[in-house]
């Protein structure tokens, strides 16, 4: 890593989260920006929940050197206690920052401790740690960053006081974007309960797995098409929410035709065909990346590849009574809903519903792989089985019946 950025480097990075609307993708900055800024080789973020500290995401250029995003579902599952067995937890019981320059030569009579644990696991050797608290309104512990080895000229150095200083001066600034972002999440889940409330199927889980499912799966197609970091971060923001919300629609249909499972008549059909629009007409403002990324979705993710799906081709979606035409086929239907048509119909497939047990990850990509061409984009198909791994993580991190 080159020599640390300034204090203007760091004001700017400051003003880039507070643009940052979704929870999710502010976490990953967060411990992004700060890791590049301190020039550590690697770096948890760890959230509070009750008394212990969950990894959230973790970054760590030796261990992951290709950066992979989806390496940090592999984590999410792990906890440490919050107490004054780790550093982690040092820092989170006593809201003070750490400062180390070998963890493997601590004083014997601090009252608290380095486990090694993760070392032995991974064959990484930490030295240097930098552990700043997050610390919200009314004094409360949030969570933890925690940076692990600084680089200086291909070495590994301590982290200098100053360093301290700046990477505390992001985390308060951190938090305050974290709290206006938690705001819009929760509005995002509100209106995913609200479709709740009439779709026994549509939980809440089942949409933050399609939504993570989508992430990854758009994310190596960006990547494989060279699309930049700086572009991929941003589209990410709107495109969490539109995947989550790809059936807010369901709200306007009748709670009878929703708890049915899946047999329709004809009528019911076209009933059924109405969410698409109803939850299009929720974002009307094209000047809007978000309300752009999320029509996409919520009106065209029962489009299938081969023009057999729904609601087709609508010259106005304001418009009473709606007229559905023939369904858009190919790259008629925007990247975006292509995504989320996979991963949705992944999701059902591995899910438990009243009317039928969940299927084997295996056996659901079986499927999807054997629809490739006729209701799948076949080269978002062929990335989709490429991301068994991370789709089984976050399939455990969200999980129905934790």
């Amino acid at each position: 890593m080159s020599a640390q950025p300034d204090t203007k480097d760091l004001l700017k990075i400051i003003r880039d989260l507070h643009q940052i609307h979704d929870y999710t993708v502010l976490l990953e900055r967060i411990l992004h920006e700060a890791r590049i800024f301190a020039r550590a080789d690697a770096g948890t973020l760890y959230l509070r929940d009750g008394n212990k500290l969950y990894f959230n995401y973790i970054e760590n250029d030796t261990l992951f050197p290709d950066g992979n995003p989806e390496n940090k579902f592999a984590y999410t599952d792990r906890s440490i206690p919050l107490d004054r067995s780790s550093l982690a937890g040092f820092v989170a019981t006593t809201g003070q920052p750490l400062l180390i320059d070998d963890v493997y030569a601590l004083p014997k009579q601090l009252d608290f401790t380095f486990n090694p644990e993760f070392d032995r696991q991974t064959n990484y050797h930490t030295q240097s740690q930098l552990v700043i608290p997050l610390i919200g309104a009314g004094q409360k512990i949030l969570g933890v960053i925690q940076l692990i080895n600084a680089k200086f000229g291909g070495k590994t150095v301590p982290f200098s006081a100053m360093d301290k200083v700046h990477i505390s001066f992001l985390a308060d600034h951190a938090v305050l974007a974290l709290e206006k972002a938690e705001m819009a999440r929760e509005m995002v889940m509100r209106m995913v309960r609200i479709a709740e409330l009439k779709d026994p199927y549509e939980t809440g889980n089942h949409a933050r797995r399609v939504g993570e499912y989508s992430l990854v799966l758009y994310d190596r197609f960006a990547a494989s098409r060279g699309v930049s970091l700086a572009e991929r971060n941003q589209k990410k923001e709107a495109f969490w929410a539109a995947a989550i919300l790809h059936d807010v629609g369901k709200a306007g249909v009748s709670g009878d035709i929703l708890a049915k499972d899946g047999h329709y008549n004809e009528e019911e059909k076209l009933l059924m065909y109405h969410h698409t629009v109803y939850g299009a007409r929720l974002f009307p403002s094209p000047e809007s990346l978000w309300d752009r990324i999320a029509r996409e979705v919520v009106l065209n993710h029962h489009e299938r590849w081969d023009g057999s799906g729904y609601p087709g081709k609508i010259k106005n979606v304001e418009a009473d009574p709606i007229t559905f035409g023939p369904g858009k086929k190919g790259k008629e239907i925007p990247l975006s809903a292509r995504i989320v048509a996979i991963t949705d119909v992944y999701d059902a497939l591995t899910s438990h519903r009243s009317y039928k047990e969940a299927w084997e990850p295996n056996t659901a990509m079986h499927f999807i792989r054997s629809k490739s061409g006729k209701l799948f984009d076949p080269e978002l198909v062929g990335i989709f089985q490429k991301c068994a791994d991370t789709l089984d993580d976050i399939r455990r991190n969200f999980d129905d019946d934790v």
